[in-house]
């Protein structure tokens, strides 16, 4: 097991491409074949709106009318619901995630820390049992605020009383990694490594 996984007495993780895969060219696997390229190119585009989904600022609905007048896709708003409801079927876990009950059993803190959106989290809470394993979680749906902002990092400390100079931080963005970093807990800018 990675050293820096056994010296962490409480690990904070992130869940998309650090527990579970988030692969975009699967999620599109769920539009329809003749949508799938206009669709894909407005949903996963430069000025993509999963930050607008993750923070909950926009309903669902409102967020799949945009993706679909952006694709020019008439009617096309219940298959990006479809997809956005329902991308969890199209997850795998990583490594990590199948250390969770090794890492649970020698007593450590775990918690996780993700910028999702609702429902989609609980679903993908139901399909993936490890994830009750962890001690707590703040999904940023829930809480109206997202990675890299400070204030969702504040939230987890206050909300399970995490001491973040005895936690490691894992995530695959660099951006949230510095944030950790600036409030004090060791890092690991996770790049798909095999932890065994």
């Amino acid at each position: 097991m990675d050293e820096r996984l056994l010296q962490a007495s409480c690990i904070v993780f992130d869940v998309g491409n650090v527990l579970l895969t988030f692969e975009p060219d699967k999620v599109m696997g769920l539009i329809p074949g003749k949508y799938r390229d206009a669709i894909r190119q407005a949903m996963f585009g430069p000025d993509w709106r999963w930050g607008a989904f993750d923070l909950g600022a926009e309903t669902n609905e409102d967020i799949a009318k945009s993706i679909t007048e952006k694709a020019g896709v008439p009617g096309g708003k219940e298959m990006v619901l479809h997809a956005l409801y329902h991308f969890p079927e199209t997850m795998r876990p990583l490594p990590l995630y199948r250390l969770i009950p090794e890492l649970k059993a020698m007593g450590k803190q775990l918690y996780g820390l993700t910028n999702y959106c609702e429902p989609s989290f609980t679903y993908t809470a139901e399909r993936f049992e490890n994830l009750k394993l962890l001690d707590g979680i703040v999904v940023s749906h829930r809480e109206k605020v997202t990675k890299p902002d400070p204030a969702i990092f504040t939230l987890l400390i206050e909300r399970f009383g995490v001491n973040p100079e005895n936690a490691l931080f894992i995530d695959d963005s660099l951006a949230n990694v510095q944030t950790a970093k600036t409030i004090g807990f060791q890092t690991w800018h996770y790049a798909g490594e095999d932890t065994l």
